[in-house]
């Protein structure tokens, strides 16, 4: 074990002790800011104590978070995430974490001050699933600063606590309420959003199958088994905010999925497919074909793929539509609840009501877990009715 040397740079006090060579280069490990000679040296005894135990160069004792979150992003998530997820990180840390945390040094992390952190964010109304989100993202980058980069000994959210369920904020849950529209509703949105908009096979893919918007626009033709009346899940569409452009992937958490389809949206899907194929007639070479590249963005080049939302002359509509759809039902239909996620758990509601078993249910949303489908089950007056028709079964 090497000495430790202590030394006075102005007010304050500096340890510095030497560490292994690297290429034939002495290297040092120092730190200053300490008030009196002893914190000095104390610091420098746990420092070198936690060298010789890790038997690894702390590479830069000065990062700060911000700084390597940067390199997490680029030497760990670029390399082993898909990019749509790489940009999801890449847009929390920017919003959440490098300001509130991005000015510590890493090594100055400690688990109370991000327990404080989630504490405040709780206490201002966030959901806790943004808070488990962002527990996570602080877990699995500060874990790789242990290993394998070795700037960290401990991961100091090892120690972190959410809220518990019970716990009460100051200020409400910013949680987004989603309520099931009813069927009169529906009526109304497809009385606003008739055959002709470019918004209603979408809806009608989210009302009647419960998809995901980014896999309502990424449905191709040939995942419908019109004989079988059924449709197989395998893509789903995400923009990629470096490329600037939408990308062809798989479903959300792999959610591959083959899900029966009722014979009114069948036959909707029929309509829109002879149609289609009338316009690729119609506008022959004009007609413009998407293509899937070896990236797997959508374009003009690639391989040919047969998207099922497309307008008149082939080409793709957008799932950013459905942001101007969503702010027309908010103010001339007033719903401002309203999103296309509200689809899902009004599919979800009405299997239930039908009695649908809640297994089945959860294979058709393409959840890992029951559990995360009963989040989308709403309680309504007629499984209300339901329970009490079993009760008078039971207590005669």
């Amino acid at each position: 074990m090497y000495k430790i040397s202590l030394r006075k740079r102005g007010s304050t006090w500096e340890y510095r002790f030497q560490v292994h060579s690297t290429n034939g280069k002495q290297q040092y490990a120092s730190k200053g800011g300490f008030l009196t000679k002893k914190a000095a040296a104390d610091a420098g005894a746990i420092a070198q104590q936690e060298y010789e135990t890790r038997g690894a160069l702390p590479r830069n004792t000065t990062m700060t978070y911000a700084k390597y979150l940067d390199f997490w992003l680029e030497s760990y998530c670029r390399v082993n995430l898909k990019d749509t997820t790489c940009a999801s990180y890449t847009k929390r840390i920017d919003f959440f974490l490098k300001p509130a945390l991005g000015k510590f040094e890493l090594q100055e992390l400690t688990p109370l001050i991000i327990q404080n952190y989630l504490n405040d964010l709780f206490n201002q109304g966030y959901s806790r699933n943004t808070l488990v989100m962002l527990k996570a993202l602080l877990s699995g980058s500060l874990s790789y600063a242990v290993l394998p980069a070795g700037f960290l000994v401990h991961n100091p959210v090892s120690a972190v606590r959410l809220p518990k369920a019970r716990a009460k904020p100051k200020i409400p849950s910013r949680r987004k309420e989603r309520i099931p529209i009813t069927v009169e509703q529906w009526d109304t949105l497809m009385q606003r959003f008739p055959r002709e908009h470019p918004s209603h096979i979408a809806l009608n893919l989210g009302y009647h199958l419960g998809l995901r918007l980014g896999e309502a626009f990424g449905l191709m033709w040939e995942d419908i088994d019109f004989t079988k009346g059924t449709i197989f899940i395998r893509h789903q569409v995400q923009y990629d905010q470096e490329a600037k452009a939408w990308e062809l992937t798989a479903p959300k958490y792999d959610s591959f999925r083959t899900i029966s389809v009722d014979a009114v949206l069948l036959a909707l899907l029929k309509d829109e497919y002879n149609r289609q194929q009338r316009a690729r007639e119609y506008y022959g070479e004009r007609y413009q074909q998407i293509c899937v590249d070896e990236r797997g963005y959508l374009g003009a080049i690639g391989k040919p793929v047969h998207l099922v939302n497309t307008r008149e002359n082939g080409t793709f509509i957008q799932p950013r539509a459905l942001q101007h759809t969503s702010r027309v039902i908010h103010k001339e239909l007033n719903m401002p609840l309203f999103d296309f996620h509200t689809l899902r758990h009004t599919h979800t509601t009405l299997l239930l009501e039908a009695g649908a078993n809640p297994l089945d249910v959860q294979e058709r949303l393409g959840h890992s877990r029951l559990a995360i489908t009963w989040q989308y089950a709403h309680n309504t007056d007629v499984i209300r009715q339901q329970t009490h028709q079993i009760l008078s079964t039971i207590y005669k």
